[in-house]
């Protein structure tokens, strides 16, 4: 007699039986139509290599000539290798769904690839094409060129407004005002590491710099992580490993170096980035004239605050830096 009762919990059962996917030689599977390809690439490599078989058996009882059955020799090898060659490629490629959607998802990809069509590729296009995609028309110097002055130098960014069809429409039958471009100035910014005592004093040296701009004027700050490499660290060291300064000073050095390099935890880093818009503006002349009535008051207040502003000054920086901001490149 048995403890059991109706109450009794349900005991687990003695032996587990895998149940196969309910996709298994579904004829919409695409791995299943790839199991019979190579089903079939076998089975017809295999009645080749018979053919060749069966000519070296009966070499001794035919005519056959010494070139034929060393072809056969050939090609016996040959359907074998192949036969491998499929069976092998099959079980480490396609051997399962996931494998299949995987070997699916690198081809699509490689195809886009091919026709420049996948997002990586139109990023990693010539730096001309990335202005494209955030509607930079042009990126001209601060100042003409004519004369010496002291304001800051650096580049006026130049965008193309966005019109609509239909914008453009009533801008042709002159029921609106065609839009100007609009300029602005890109400054990167290197901000200190605060403690809690200073916090204050910062956050009102920031508040002055708000305050400073002309009513009305788009100010950005922003902010970006991006990965920073190891490589820069790593030359700088072996630098200094080829100044010898006493066998402890280079152990430490070395210790050093290969701590770094065996570390493959990422180490981020922030970039930070100010940006200022001067209005729409008929062309870069007056673009210039607003250039020279805000930005100096910004980058002096800026270092009020310990921001360490800088300028962006040539049309590398602006492109490498939208580059950052886009989450294209580890810098």
């Amino acid at each position: 007699m048995t403890n059991e009762t109706p109450y009794s919990q349900a005991r687990p059962p003695k032996t587990i039986t895998r149940i196969k996917s309910d996709r298994f030689l579904d004829l919409t599977n695409l791995h299943t139509w790839i199991l019979f390809a190579a089903l079939a690439a076998c089975m017809y490599l295999f009645r080749e290599m018979s053919n060749s078989i069966l000519v070296v058996l009966t070499a001794t009882k035919t005519m056959m000539t010494e070139e034929m059955i060393t072809h056969a020799y050939m090609d016996i090898l040959l359907y074998a290798v192949l036969i491998v060659l499929v069976i092998y490629t099959w079980f480490k490629y396609f051997r399962n769904d996931d494998l299949v959607e995987y070997q699916k998802d690198r081809f699509v990809f490689f195809i886009q690839d091919l026709r420049g069509k996948h997002v990586i590729n139109t990023m990693a296009e010539p730096m001309e094409n990335l202005l494209k995609l955030i509607s930079i028309v042009g990126i001209h110097d601060s100042t003409d060129g004519k004369k010496e002055s002291k304001i800051p130098k650096g580049v006026i960014i130049e965008f193309a407004p966005c019109i609509s069809f239909i914008q453009k429409l009533k801008i042709f039958f002159r029921l609106e005002k065609k839009k100007l471009n609009e300029y602005g100035v890109l400054i990167e910014t290197f901000p200190p590491r605060l403690s809690d005592e200073f916090r204050e004093f910062h956050e009102m040296a920031l508040q002055k710099v708000v305050n400073g701009l002309p009513v009305n004027t788009l100010f950005e700050n922003i902010s970006c992580s991006v990965m920073e490499p190891k490589k820069q660290v790593l030359e700088y060291l072996l630098s200094l490993m080829n100044e010898s300064k006493g066998e402890v000073s280079d152990k430490h050095l070395a210790d050093m170096y290969l701590k770094i390099s065996t570390d493959n935890e990422p180490v981020i880093k922030w970039r930070y980035y100010s940006f200022i818009s001067l209005g729409e503006r008929k062309n870069i002349a007056a673009a210039r004239v607003q250039y020279g009535a805000i930005i100096p008051g910004l980058i002096s207040s800026m270092k009020e605050a310990s921001l360490c502003p800088v300028v962006l000054r040539d049309k590398q920086s602006v492109i490498e830096a939208y580059k950052i901001m886009l989450g294209e490149v580890d810098a």
